[in-house]
């Protein structure tokens, strides 16, 4: 009586390549994510350091209202720093930007400060400047004279 072999079953799970395969893909999957969860997180920081700006430049001219008397200040631009003038001599840092940031002129003149009034009827002076950010981000601020609005505007490119 002939015997034949017994069948073979069928192996059950997976090869030890389909394993590092996923294993490869689940790696380049989470690498992306870090990424792109680093890259959120500059943003969110530089989208911080704008708003920032914008609020301390709101604070000083709310001081010069409820305080009845004009706020002066200066945009540092070597030092990259927002200072209120409070006597002739003495100055209080208002904003002073982390290493990567900048205050910039938003014109070509070169200056090292830009001054800033802020009236107590709410007016101020005509300024503008801009603020650029360690990826190369950049917001001009916008310091309307009458109004006494403090604006955000987008840079327009350098091709228009």
């Amino acid at each position: 009586m002939a015997c034949c072999p017994p069948a073979r079953r069928p192996a059950s799970g997976f090869t030890l390549l389909e394993l590092l395969l996923v294993l490869v893909l689940i790696g380049i999957g989470t690498g992306l994510a870090i990424v792109s969860v680093d890259k959120m997180a500059l943003r969110a920081n530089e989208k911080h350091w704008i708003d920032r700006t914008q609020l301390d430049l709101k604070r000083l001219r709310n001081k010069a209202v409820l305080g009845a008397g004009t706020v002066q200040a200066l945009v540092d631009f070597k030092h990259h720093a927002i200072v209120q003038q409070l006597g002739s001599k003495e100055q209080r840092m208002v904003l002073e930007l982390p290493p990567g940031y900048q205050f910039r002129p938003a014109s070509d003149e070169r200056t090292a400060a830009l001054p800033l009034v802020f009236y107590p009827d709410g007016g101020l002076s005509e300024a503008r400047f801009l603020i650029r950010t360690p990826s190369g981000m950049q917001q001009i601020f916008h310091l309307a004279k009458i109004s006494g609005r403090i604006e955000r505007q987008d840079p327009v490119p350098a091709g228009r």
